[in-house]
């Protein structure tokens, strides 16, 4: 049996502050909140499970898909999108512990990244080209995320 310090545990039971629900909304309300997050081994929307990890990788190997596979894949995005703002929402609105808020936070961007990596893929988006474009965005976007942040920081105030 693993032990655990008295540490972990207690982090697990301190409740979520008004001050860290908005930062964690914040990042994850970015335009690229979903940039090195993981992608979900699984989930399960409407009684069914995807595999997430799985299909992306699988999608990325092949060079064609069949038309029923890129159907179930178009389906599946706006799907992977509304669990992620379920997910912001219970962050919003539930009384969580810090460890529950977040798991929902990794488990929302996560599902994000998903969605735009299935996206990406569908539209054949990939290579050099598009880490250098994802580059130049993700600079302009940290940019954004600062004013953003300092103005957070000046409301707090």
């Amino acid at each position: 049996m693993i032990e655990r310090d008295n540490d972990t545990e207690e982090a697990d039971k301190e409740y979520l502050g008004y001050e860290e629900r908005n930062k964690l909304l914040w990042s994850l309300r970015s335009d690229f909140a979903w940039a090195g997050k993981k992608i979900p081994e699984s989930v399960e929307i409407d009684g069914q499970e995807y595999r997430l990890r799985d299909l992306v990788r699988e999608l990325g190997e092949k060079e064609s898909l069949d038309t029923n596979k890129v159907s179930e894949i178009r389906a599946l995005i706006p799907k992977l999108k509304e669990k992620s703002k379920v997910d912001e929402e219970l962050l919003e609105t539930e009384e969580l512990t810090k460890a529950e808020a977040e798991a929902l936070y990794e488990e929302a961007t996560g599902l994000l990244r998903a969605s735009m990596e299935l996206k990406d893929k569908l539209e054949g988006k990939g290579g050099e080209k598009s880490v250098d474009e994802f580059k130049r965005m993700l600079n302009t976007q940290k940019v954004i995320d600062e004013k953003r942040f300092q103005e957070l920081i000046k409301s707090l105030k």
